[in-house]
């Protein structure tokens, strides 16, 4: 992906280049394909939200073997990886191994490290103090954070809905910058002269960086901020 997309960057900016010789524009081309699908498009709340509905599904799979009498903790969390989620699944395979080579804390540490992510620290954590409670009511709290884990993703999933409106609107104005922009080199070049000059391409990447400020910052203001983890990082087993 990011050689294809290297692909693209370099040939958008090779083609703006010779449509317009202006270094700044060429410049603006590359930074364009590399950031406005971030910036428009952006992943990380939608990931997020797989990550929790993931969570919920496993956790409250991991409480149901347990609540069957089928075996412990450690063989609830091994079986659990058969029927997990496909986000979860790499990870749970993994974790299953772990369980039988290392201690069932180190195991869990690692697991929540392949994530880095307070929402699966929040399960990690939960798991590990009933380790050390002896496993009384991990049932109850399973059950209980599948429950949570299911409503905030119910909830961001409104939050990003409403999210999309202003987004789209964002999108709708960067394309007909473009096309405007594109339309003005076609068919009225000498309105754009003044910018050949090298104080030209000065004031045009003057525009281009507060253009560009003004949809980093849309950018913020429109996604949530990452969490603080609950677990420290230790060494991956």
């Amino acid at each position: 992906m990011s050689r294809r997309r290297l692909l693209l960057a370099v040939t958008a900016a090779g083609v703006v280049w010779w449509a317009t010789g202006w270094p700044v524009a060429a410049g603006a081309a590359i930074a364009a394909v590399y950031g406005l699908p971030r910036l428009l498009a952006p992943r990380s709340d939608r990931d997020a939200i797989a990550l929790q509905e993931a969570l919920a599904v496993w956790t409250r799979r991991v409480g149901d073997l347990l609540a069957s009498g089928a075996g412990g903790l450690h063989q609830a969390l091994a079986r659990s990886a058969d029927t997990a989620p496909d986000l979860l699944a790499a990870p749970l395979r993994r974790l299953a191994a772990r369980l039988s080579t290392h201690g069932p804390e180190q195991a869990l540490r690692a697991f929540a490290e392949e994530f880095a992510d307070p929402t699966v620290d929040e399960v990690v954590l939960a798991l590990l103090l009933r380790l050390r409670a002896g496993g009384r009511g991990v049932v109850e709290i399973l059950h209980a954070q599948a429950t949570a884990l299911d409503a905030r993703a119910g909830l961001r999933r409104e939050i990003e809905a409403d999210r999309a409106k202003p987004r789209t609107t964002v999108r709708t104005l960067v394309g007909i910058t473009a096309v405007m922009v594109a339309g003005l080199l076609v068919f009225s070049r000498g309105y754009l002269a003044p910018f050949d000059s090298w104080t030209g391409q000065g004031v045009l990447a003057i525009v281009v960086g507060i253009f560009a400020l003004a949809l980093w910052r849309m950018h913020r203001l429109s996604t949530t901020p990452r969490g603080t983890r609950y677990l420290a990082a230790e060494e991956t087993p």
